[in-house]
């Protein structure tokens, strides 16, 4: 026997009572009621607990003892109904964002014109101004999430470094200082940029928040910094290039908090100097390896020709690639495609051969085989200052010309080009989940 067995059952009497007497009809209040109800909508069919409970439980309701153990239930049930709702509401009200590294789908694409930044969604979509204002804004980079944008704006010939949000709006600087012969890489957080600048007339390597904190300045001894980026995938290290007292250069890696500082070891020279021997130091994707530019790595003194080399993370097992068939060619200044499978690559042969050309090739990232030229030939030899970038999925390149202000997007596969009419500066092009 159960503590509900010593009761009455009340309820099931009066109830059958109640049928016994009540008397059929339409009530006269019937009329009222519907007048009320028409003007109430519809509870939604999932606030209902019959229309998502089971039908076990539904066929459940026989007796004040099935009911004392339903409440619970039903309880338990709401409540991790609400939950769920909850996660998934703060879950699709969080703005996707694509990885730092790898494929991305292609968002705007945002460049300077006539001292403005503009922006299109496309290659071929109309264009429209993005940021205007004082000065000359210039040099857009998106942050590898997307959602922001570094550039900078020239007034009164000082050049200060800027920030906004990817839709152009709450613009604001970044250093109080001008740029000064500085190069910027964005953090795989999106969070922060690595600025290589001038400090109090000595270049200095410069960790600066974009959420307006202070700025941080790696003290890296008596090494004179240049070209600095982050480690993938998380930016674990920091790579920069080198100068020496001695005047020789090395590759470096330091820790985001300036702790860690270690040489790779290459310890390099050449005839071309110190900014452009060991050169162009990028990582791959994966974060495990590092090419570079490896005039002065052949091991005999310094090297005559440009080539690509790659080395380990830290600093081992250096390997060239394979370089162009004609000694004449120089090849330097790799970029890795998004998904690590090519290396974009720049050539061009000197001036005073002829006049020298510059222009881009592509090679399989696993130096199994030569670059492959694409693109147009731009007049000028080493003095055509090509920029090049991948688009976020890989599908296209990006090349500008600095002496003849030339821009041009390039099918990477078949070599085959576009001009860009509408921009005289390399673009920059958002990543975007997709």
């Amino acid at each position: 026997m159960t503590s509900f067995d010593r009761f009455d059952p009340f309820e099931q009497r009066i109830g059958s009572a109640i049928d016994e007497i009540a008397a059929g009809g339409r009530p006269d209040y019937l009329d009222d009621v519907l007048r009320q109800t028409a003007r109430t909508s519809q509870r939604p069919r999932w606030s209902f607990p019959g229309s998502w409970l089971p039908a076990g439980i539904r066929a459940s309701r026989q007796g004040p003892l099935r009911r004392a153990r339903l409440g619970p239930v039903l309880l338990l049930l709401a409540a991790a109904l609400l939950l769920a709702a909850l996660s998934a509401w703060f879950v699709g009200s969080r703005p996707r964002v694509p990885a730092p590294f790898g494929p991305a789908a292609n968002g705007m694409i945002v460049y300077a014109y006539h001292g403005d930044l503009w922006a299109r969604d496309s290659l071929t979509a109309v264009d429209r101004i993005l940021v205007g204002g004082a000065g000359d804004q210039a040099y857009p980079l998106f942050s590898p999430d997307g959602r922001r944008l570094a550039f900078s704006t020239t007034i009164d010939r000082r050049e200060l470094l800027m920030a906004s949000d990817a839709d152009g709006s709450h613009v604001h600087q970044l250093l109080p200082d001008p740029l000064l012969g500085a190069s910027l890489a964005w953090s795989p957080d999106s969070s922060s940029l690595l600025v290589v600048n001038e400090v109090a007339g000595r270049p200095s390597l410069v960790v600066v928040p974009v959420d307006g904190s202070p700025a941080r300045r790696l003290d890296l001894g008596d090494l004179v910094p240049a070209e600095a980026s982050w480690q993938p995938p998380d930016g674990g290290l920091i790579l920069f290039h080198g100068l020496r007292p001695d005047g020789f250069v090395d590759l470096y890696t330091v820790k985001p908090d300036g702790s860690g500082l270690h040489a790779l070891g290459l310890a390099a020279t050449s005839t071309y100097g110190t900014g452009y021997t060991l050169s162009g130091a990028t990582w791959a994707p994966d974060g495990r390896s590092i090419l570079v530019n490896a005039v002065g790595l052949d091991g005999s003194g310094p090297a005559e020709r440009f080539r690509v080399a790659s080395i380990a993370a830290d600093g081992t097992h250096l390997r060239m690639l394979p370089g162009p068939a004609d000694p004449k060619v120089q090849e330097a200044w790799p970029v890795v495609s998004p998904d690590g499978r090519s290396i974009l690559v720049h050539r061009w042969t000197w001036k005073a051969d002829n006049g020298g050309q510059g222009w881009l090739a592509v090679m399989p990232s696993d130096g199994s085989a030569p670059a492959t030229d694409i693109g147009p030939r731009i007049p000028g030899g080493e003095d055509t200052g090509l920029m090049k970038t991948w688009s976020p999925d890989g599908t296209r390149v990006l090349m500008a010309s600095g002496n003849t202000t030339q821009v041009f997007s390039i099918d990477p596969l078949s070599g085959l080009q576009d001009p860009l009419d509408w921009a005289d500066q390399l673009p920059d092009w958002q990543r975007v989940s997709p």
